[in-house]
């Protein structure tokens, strides 16, 4: 009974290496928290607790002493947790064309050794550093408490801009729709409207505006993004123009006010969704080329967090063979087409909603659709990688339309937008200018519709109060163009 009552005095002043070891993954969701599921968090949380309690058990073998035995454990997780913080802080100063083994190997010498060396003062001391566990434990616990408390706050305040921003988007009621056209809706991710890819970057791509309009699309040249980013963009076209940017994009993206119109009119929800995060929670059928069933390293949360560890080396061998990976990338956009025709035969009524995820980096296609050379596919130093698959997608684009167009019982609505256009590295000194970063393509298929009345300059977050205006009897007033 006394020894049991022994290691109950002992264990608040062990328990604060298990404490620091959720910080991590913990700290990194909360900085990434509208990026995250809260699930990837709990799976890394716990991974990590695992293996601290392992650790513990391993310490036996370097001190008998419990206070020892957890300041060995901390000092061991603080070097598995911060060598890959350490490693690209001073990777400049490595030797170059070292390979990854090698460069670890080099950076290791000095946190390795300064580990060896504090271990080895550990076990040589007579102090049993009990005391330290109860400062250390405090410290530790106020650490997780301040993040606990920052990720509770921001669920809390998005539950109530959540419910304050749907109140705000509620659908009216309408009169019965008199027409139910299939919808389709493309999102082009960063595909850059095709006057300013002319202006800028001198590729003339007037063939795929004019055989647009041949196929009777209206395009709006004029058209320009509020945001240079996808979801923000996304959230204010999704939801009738009601999106400002203190709303958190994600929850707005995922239940939205354009599903929420077509749901209640009859529509089947059909999603080609290009990452978890912004999948539509009422999409009736779902397409999702999943990469992260390739390599655990096309998910960015979990990529970061190995990077930060004494296991980054594993994504930096990863990244060696992105060539061998490229095939997945490519992939992930092929599949698209290859699955739209199975869904073109689908009854109607029915909203196909599709984020592609292209010309966007990965530059995986060159503009005959062949494989791209390796080694420029996240190169910005030139825009030429950009332009060749933005080539690509554009012959597709409009190989695809002309099948829905031909393959449609009853003339469809077909929406082609883009988030945002080409913004290159995003760095200070970028090649691309802030204000061309939101010039975009907007396209639309209206059957019945005179373009003569449509505005050139008509901003992508009036494209479905127009359509629902015209084929569902709504009463939306035209937002001001961006």
């Amino acid at each position: 009974m006394e020894r049991k009552s022994g290691k109950r005095r002992r264990w608040p002043a062990t328990a604060y290496p298990f404490v620091f070891s959720l910080i991590p993954a913990l700290s990194l969701y909360l900085h990434n928290i509208r990026e995250v599921a809260w699930t990837q968090a709990l799976w890394a949380s716990a991974v990590s607790l695992a293996i601290a309690v392992a650790c513990w058990f391993a310490t036996r073998m370097a001190a008998s002493g419990a206070g020892k035995r957890a300041l060995i454990l901390f000092l061991s997780l603080l070097l598995f947790h911060f060598y890959g913080m350490y490693h690209e802080a001073i990777s400049g100063l490595l030797p170059s064309g070292l390979s990854p083994l090698a460069a670890h190997a080099l950076a290791f010498i000095f946190p390795g050794s300064a580990w060896l060396v504090l271990i080895v003062l550990l076990r040589r001391s007579r102090r049993a550093f009990l005391a330290l566990g109860i400062p250390m434990g405090l410290a530790m616990a106020s650490w997780l408490a301040w993040i606990a408390a920052g990720i509770i706050i921001h669920h809390a305040r998005l539950a109530a801009s959540n419910a304050g921003s749907r109140e705000a988007v509620a659908v009216p009621a309408h009169s019965p729709a008199q027409k139910t056209p299939d919808i389709y809706c493309f999102m082009l991710d960063e595909f850059t409207a095709p006057e300013a890819v002319r202006r800028l970057y001198g590729l003339d791509n007037s063939r795929f505006v004019s055989s647009l309009r041949d196929l009777g699309f209206f395009v709006a040249e004029q058209s320009v993004s509020r945001y240079a980013r996808t979801e923000p963009v996304l959230a204010g076209i999704l939801n009738l123009g009601a999106y400002s940017a203190k709303d958190d994009p994600y929850p707005l993206i995922r239940d939205n006010a354009v599903v929420s119109f077509l749901k209640g009119k009859g529509y089947r929800i059909i999603e080609f969704a290009s990452i978890r995060e912004l999948f539509l929670a009422a999409a009736d059928q779902r397409f999702f080329y999943d990469l992260s069933k390739a390599s655990l390293f096309f998910d960015d949360y979990y990529r970061i967090l190995f990077e930060r560890t004494l296991l980054r080396i594993l994504p930096d061998m990863w990244r060696l063979k992105q060539t061998d990976l490229s095939r997945y990338y490519r992939q992930r956009i092929l599949e698209v087409f290859a699955r739209l025709p199975e869904v073109l035969a689908q009854a109607g009524p029915k909203f196909v909603y599709v984020h592609l995820l292209s010309p966007h980096e990965p530059f995986v296609f060159m503009a005959d659709g062949a494989p791209a050379p390796p080694g420029h596919f996240w190169d910005h130093s030139t825009p030429r990688h950009y332009l060749e698959q933005y080539r690509y997608i554009s012959e597709r684009i409009v190989d695809t339309v002309r099948s829905i167009l031909s393959g449609s019982a009853d003339p469809p609505v077909i929406l082609l937008f883009s988030d945002h256009s080409y913004r290159g590295s995003r760095k200070p000194d970028s090649i691309v200018p802030r204000e061309e970063m939101r010039r975009v393509l907007n396209a639309l298929y209206l059957p019945g519709v005179p373009q003569p009345a449509l505005d050139p300059a008509l901003s992508t977050r009036n494209n479905f109060r127009l359509v629902f205006n015209l084929y569902f009897g709504a009463d939306y007033p035209l937002l001001a163009n961006d």
